[in-house]
């Protein structure tokens, strides 16, 4: 969706850069990074300073999008969870280059 989006607004994502917290081109690349890690860490005071550090840095609004996608991403996630969806072995091994790019692998579940 990221990489789609910001090709659709002119402002191209590389993927890669974003999930190690970088993307040059990319404006507020650091805070969006910082905010939607703080988002899943369980700390309510980091959440807080990356909010508000986002808020300095773009504004309000982005600030909402971003947190509205975090919980997107969480809901599709705990729906997922819930009803005991697996991700089949082709799709894992199809989406490799993006789960290595973005460090999907080094998230731990909360189950």
């Amino acid at each position: 969706m990221l990489s789609w989006s910001g090709i659709e607004n002119g402002t191209p994502v590389d993927i890669g850069e974003l999930g190690e917290g970088r993307a040059p081109d990319h404006p507020w690349s650091a805070e969006l990074h910082a905010f939607a890690s703080a988002a899943v860490a369980l700390d309510d005071d980091l959440l807080a300073r990356t909010r508000d550090s986002l808020v300095t840095v773009a504004d309000v609004a982005v600030a909402i999008d971003a947190a509205a996608v975090v919980a997107n991403f969480e809901m599709m996630t705990r729906l997922a969870d819930g009803t005991g969806a697996r991700m089949p072995d082709e799709a894992i091994h199809a989406r490799g280059a993006l789960i290595t790019a973005m460090r999907m692998a080094d998230v731990t579940s909360r189950r």
